[in-house]
Order: structure tokens, then C-alpha cells, then sequence
């Protein structure tokens, strides 16, 4: 199987690395994304374009958020998921695809709710 080099968005163990598609076709630009905010204002501004791609970015926007939350605290881990989760919504408010995905993400936690934290961060990523 070829590998193919031209990969539009990218989870890199601790970041997004994504193709910001408003320098597209005169400039080949990717954007290391660390935080929340970074892939909210990404999704805004239509760096990341495309319902699919929206949808993947907010995905990975949920698992990066929840990257450094507090592992121990059961209170403090879902205060946490809920913030980001609604942060990553507020972007695109019409975006079918971003909402399905943070609902996948929910669900990933849902069903995790006995298991350790660190185990649903896991799965999240």
C-alpha cells in the first residue's frame, strides 16, 4: 500500500497537524496544532474545510483537549470534557459533521464512565 504524502489533517501523538487550506493552490502551509483554542479558531476560519475533514478535525480537537485533564478526578475530567466539547461546537453551529462527531466522543466517554480516566482519554485519542 502506497502511503499518501498529501494528508489534509494528521494526529501526531500530542498535536494535529493540519494543511491550511485558505493558503491553498499558491501555498502548501500546515499549521502544528497544540490546543483547543488553536483548532477552534482553525474550524472558524475554514483553515479546515470540507464537512468530513470538519468533523475528523473536531474529533481530534476533543482528544487533544482532554490530553493534559486531570486523570484522578472524575468531576474535574468531565467538567472538563463538557468545556471542550461545547467550545469545539460553538464554531460551526450548522456543521452536521462536527456535531456528529463530539456526540461520537461523548459516547466514547459515556460508555467509559466505570473504567480509570486515563482509559477514556485513550480511547478519545
Amino acid at each position: 500500500m502506497v502511503e499518501d504524502p498529501f494528508r489534509t489533517i494528521e494526529w501526531k501523538g500530542d498535536h494535529i497537524r493540519l494543511l491550511d487550506q485558505t493558503r491553498l493552490p499558491s501555498e502548501e502551509l500546515y499549521l502544528e496544532i497544540r490546543t483547543v483554542d488553536q483548532i477552534c479558531d482553525a474550524i472558524r476560519r475554514l483553515v479546515v474545510r470540507g464537512a468530513p475533514a470538519i468533523g475528523v478535525a473536531a474529533a481530534m480537537g476533543v482528544a487533544l483537549g482532554m490530553l493534559d485533564a486531570d486523570a484522578h478526578d472524575q468531576e474535574a475530567f468531565r467538567s472538563r470534557f463538557q468545556e471542550v466539547c461545547d467550545q469545539i461546537a460553538a464554531t460551526r453551529p450548522t456543521a452536521v459533521n462536527l456535531f456528529w462527531a463530539v456526540e461520537r466522543m461523548k459516547g466514547v466517554v459515556a460508555r467509559l464512565a466505570d473504567r480509570d480516566l486515563r482509559e477514556a482519554q485513550r480511547r478519545l485519542v
